[in-house]
């Protein structure tokens, strides 16, 4: 499997970074057909050829992919996606805290 893995600095909090996290889900939920759960502090996901988590810290957010084999051509364009997708939810939610 190819992995994928970011670590991203936040302002927000534990409790805040857990809120923007939860948007991260619905959006996943909804345009990518991924099934979310919390456990603990990791949002746990998964979907068709991919699964992952999204682990909160007070100061980070660190996100861990595996990506199947139909997608591993893709990996470079998911992991551009999902950086692109963390910075403007986290940018967004420190601009508004």
């Amino acid at each position: 499997m190819a992995q994928i893995h970011i670590k991203k600095k936040h302002k927000l909090g534990k409790a805040g970074a857990r809120k923007t996290a939860e948007k991260l889900a619905d959006s996943l939920s909804s345009e990518y057909n991924a099934k979310c759960k919390w456990v603990e502090d990791d949002l746990v996901f998964s979907s068709t050829g991919v699964k992952g988590k999204l682990h909160i810290a007070d100061e980070d957010v660190e996100i861990k992919v595996d990506l199947g084999l139909m997608l591993r051509p893709l990996k470079s364009k998911i992991e551009s996606g999902i950086v692109a997708q963390l910075d403007t939810i986290i940018d967004e939610n420190e601009n508004v805290a």
